[in-house]
């Protein structure tokens, strides 16, 4: 649940930020953000997995953190 939402804010920034283009070149950028999407969700998901062995919790807040700083270099 909580990768849906975080799925939503990331196209919706994508959205937002490839508002002024048009045509291809906008379609090329939101293919391009989804891609960081899914390669983003695959490493949070992976950080928690390795970590989940070890501490449930360290590994979700290191699996939300992953996300978290993924988010904030978003298109900047």
């Amino acid at each position: 649940m909580t990768s849906f939402v975080f799925s939503i804010f990331w196209m919706v920034e994508s959205w937002k930020s490839a508002a002024p283009l048009q045509g291809p070149t906008k379609v090329n950028h939101l293919t391009q953000d989804l891609a960081g999407l899914l390669a983003t969700l695959v490493c949070s998901y992976a950080t928690y997995r390795f970590w989940k062995h070890r501490s449930e919790t360290l590994g979700i807040v290191l699996g939300l953190l992953v996300a978290a700083a993924a988010m904030m270099w978003h298109r900047t």
